[in-house]
C-alpha cells in the first residue's frame, strides 16, 4: 500500500465521515434512523461471542445450530454461555459495540476479521490475542461439519482457546 492507494473498509469510512453527507458551506447532518435491536441467540454468561454470516437465517440455520451446540458441549459450554450474532442482519454500529463490550473470546465462523473492522487478519484456526480479547477465525460451520480435517483443526483451536 502506498500513499496514492489507501484501502479503507466501510467501518473506517463511517468513522471518518460520521453523519456528514455533503458539505455545502453549512454542514448538514443526516439524522440516522433508529437502529434495529441486535438479534442475539444466547445469554452470554461467559463473555463469549460467536459471529456468523447467513443471508437466509435470522441468526443461524437449525442444522448449523445443532452442530454448534455439539461443539459447545464438548467445550463444557452451552447456549447460555455464549451469544451468537449474525453479521449479515446486524447493523455495523451495533455489531461494533457488541464486539467492543467486555468480552473474553470471539469466534468468527465464515467471517473474515477485516470484514468486521479488525485492523489485523490471521489464518483459520489460529488463536489470536488482540485488544484484550482472544479471537478464533474459522470457515463457516456448514463447511466444518462436513469435513473431518476441519473439525480436528477447530477442536485443536478450541482446546487452546478454552484451556481444555
Amino acid at each position: 500500500m502506498d500513499l496514492n492507494r489507501i484501502d479503507l473498509n466501510p467501518l473506517m469510512l463511517a468513522d471518518l465521515y460520521g453523519d456528514l453527507l455533503v458539505e455545502t458551506g453549512v454542514a448538514q447532518a443526516i439524522k440516522a434512523a433508529p437502529a434495529a435491536p441486535l438479534k442475539l441467540l444466547g445469554e452470554n454468561r461467559r463473555n463469549t461471542i460467536v459471529v456468523v454470516d447467513h443471508v437466509t437465517a435470522p441468526v443461524l440455520p437449525d442444522g448449523e445450530l445443532n452442530f454448534l451446540t455439539t461443539i459447545l458441549a464438548a467445550c463444557k459450554l452451552s447456549l447460555a454461555d455464549i451469544a451468537i450474532v449474525n453479521r449479515h442482519t446486524a447493523a455495523p454500529d451495533a455489531l461494533r459495540q457488541l464486539l467492543e463490550a467486555p468480552t473474553r473470546h470471539i469466534l468468527l465462523f465464515g467471517v473474515e476479521p477485516l470484514a468486521i473492522g479488525l485492523p489485523i487478519n490471521f489464518p483459520h484456526f489460529q488463536v489470536q490475542p488482540f485488544s484484550q480479547r482472544t479471537w478464533l477465525h474459522a470457515p463457516p460451520l456448514g463447511a466444518i461439519e462436513s469435513d473431518k480435517g476441519l473439525k480436528l483443526q477447530l477442536w485443536n483451536g478450541l482446546k487452546q482457546l478454552f484451556d481444555l
